[in-house]
């Protein structure tokens, strides 16, 4: 179990969590629109859509294979009116995000995963209802993380403890970087890695820290199942971050 730290300003853009399930029957596009209603007044902004780029191969005759492009099913996005919490449907999908501030500093216990953990609950519930899935067969929680640190140049170790080691007889100072690892638990979650350099504001140094943790599995969940496993994902998630990041980072989580 992770430690139940909070930090002051802690550097997370977007939380997530997604759910993929089995489905008995074809997708309804009204679905979306139920889910709405299901919602009330809690998600009033206007819905977006998101269309899906299909990607395939095609060969013949032994010819060169070409690229195939199509449109396929697209998602719909329901916002709060300020855009900063959403809830994505698509086929046989759900998604619920936060973005930041994803905490409040004046209300540490109701916001955070205090507010994140109700939406995901409230969302699944509704989607439950009008989709009659059949179980869940995929769950995941991502933490897309950006450090921004006030200084011009800066070593990443400082920092990081993932960040790329220095190569004797080339520079110390690194420009660019972008890196991706992936982990394995002994349960079979996985836990995705990525890390690099992003741009900051003037003068500042940006790091992109994300996590991307995720269950899937032949051995589909029922609603209540699913979401016990979300909260298993967000302990993994929790000391992932506090495992990576250094001292150094969390004085700058902490600051005022």
């Amino acid at each position: 179990m992770y430690s139940h730290r909070r930090y002051k300003n802690p550097p997370i853009e977007e939380a997530l969590c997604e759910f993929r399930f089995q489905s008995s029957q074809d997708w309804d596009l009204t679905i979306p629109g139920k889910l709405h209603a299901e919602f009330g007044d809690e998600y009033t902004g206007k819905p977006r859509q998101q269309k899906v780029v299909e990607v395939g191969l095609q060969t013949q005759g032994g010819k060169p294979p070409n690229l195939s492009y199509g449109e396929g099913l697209g998602r719909v996005q329901l916002v709060t009116e300020d855009g900063k919490r959403i809830v994505g449907v698509g086929q046989d999908t759900l998604s619920i995000h936060m973005l930041r501030p994803y905490q409040d500093t004046d209300h540490p216990e109701s916001s955070g995963w205090g507010e994140f953990q109700p939406r995901i609950e409230n969302a699944l519930d509704a989607y439950w209802r009008v989709a009659k899935p059949v179980s869940v067969r995929w769950v995941s929680i991502r933490y897309i993380n950006k450090i921004v640190i006030p200084q011009t140049e800066i070593k990443i170790g400082d920092y990081l403890k993932c960040a790329p080691s220095d190569v004797k007889d080339l520079s110390s100072q690194l420009s660019n970087y972008f890196s991706r690892m992936e982990y394995t638990y002994r349960d079979g979650i996985r836990l995705v890695l990525s890390n690099g350099l992003v741009q900051g504001p003037l003068n500042h140094v940006g790091l992109l820290v994300d996590f991307d943790v995720i269950w899937e599995s032949t051995a589909c969940l029922q609603k209540d199942e699913a979401l016990e496993k979300a909260e298993e994902l967000r302990d993994h998630e929790r000391e992932a971050f506090e495992a990576v990041i250094t001292n150094k980072a969390r004085e700058i989580f902490d600051a005022e």
